[in-house]
């Protein structure tokens, strides 16, 4: 069905408030005989008088009092809508919702939140610190706008563009004989206790693949799903673990050294997931625009 254009609806309001078309012409900028076409052209559209007309007044009927109320009720909100997509567009409001890593939002993330909020205070950040999989789903969901982590094991239903390599470390006390070492083959590892992540995160998988490789297999005396717990643990003497370099901030224990891996070296790609084929709001987009340049200069630096 094809409605009445806008400016139809718009001129009947001005002619049912005022009860004039000579004070409709005056507001809307038209004819008086451009007011009465498209008054008009409403009633034969909706098959009922709009109006009573006389040669000394202009007066609603029951239908044209309904249709003013309802009418102005939906004008009001179409002009809502389109000052609210303007705003969002000039980026004067809006919402980005991000789903990253723990690790990142507790790194090199918080430098360009800051920036972001400086320049754009109006837009509102909702941040979803979580593991990789949820991360992975909440993209896919559409939950989040975009997320920060590691590629995606075989879905081809994100889209993931690479930020930078986060290489993984060995961690250990200060007072441990492999303090002494800058960096670690994976091999010398094995004959220590390990203290993992748990089975089902991207960490624990990249580093058993990485284990097989070497021939050795993967078998820690704790595993535990909090960066907190596995820092109390490593720091009590209980064993050496190995983590992406941006975890060590989740550690949370000064008494704690690590040591870069070598051969083979070991790292996870971080970057952003985007569901494949979705628009990102300019809010989002003006995001990514400050993520980009504050990554490169924060990663260049650690």
């Amino acid at each position: 069905m094809i409605y009445p254009n806008i400016a139809k609806i718009h001129t009947f309001i001005a002619v049912g408030e005022h009860g004039s078309f000579r004070k409709a012409a005056e507001i809307v900028h038209l004819s008086q005989p451009a007011i009465s076409a498209h008054v008009r052209d409403l009633e034969n559209f909706l098959g009922v008088p709009l109006l009573s007309r006389t040669t000394r007044s202009v007066r609603l009927t029951a239908e044209g009092r309904k249709f003013l109320n309802k009418a102005k009720r939906a004008l009001f909100d179409l002009q809502s809508v389109i000052v609210e997509l303007q705003d969002e567009a000039a980026l004067q409001s809006g919402r980005v919702t991000i789903a990253c890593l723990p690790t990142i939002a507790s790194s090199s993330l918080p430098a360009a939140l800051a920036i972001f909020q400086k320049r754009y205070p109006e837009i509102k950040v909702r941040l979803l610190d979580e593991i990789a999989t949820a991360v992975n789903q909440r993209v896919l969901s559409m939950e989040a706008d975009f997320g920060l982590g590691p590629q995606p094991a075989g879905n081809i239903d994100v889209d993931f563009e690479p930020l930078f390599r986060d290489e993984f470390v060995a961690v250990f006390p200060r007072n441990h004989e492999l303090a002494r070492h800058k960096s670690l083959r994976l091999k010398q590892l094995v004959k220590y206790k390990l203290l993992m992540m748990a089975p089902g995160t991207r960490v624990r998988s990249l580093l058993e693949e990485a284990f097989r490789r070497i021939g050795s297999e993967c078998d820690p005396v704790y595993e535990v799903y909090h960066h907190y717990t596995l820092g109390g643990l490593v720091e009590a003497g209980l064993g050496i673990t190995v983590l992406p370099t941006m975890a060590l901030s989740l550690l949370g224990h000064p008494r704690l050294t690590s040591a870069r891996i070598v051969d083979p070296g070991l790292y996870r790609e971080i970057g952003i997931l985007r569901r494949r084929g979705s628009v990102l709001s300019p809010a989002a987009v003006a995001f990514l625009g400050e993520l980009r340049g504050v990554f490169a200069t924060w990663h260049a630096k650690h």
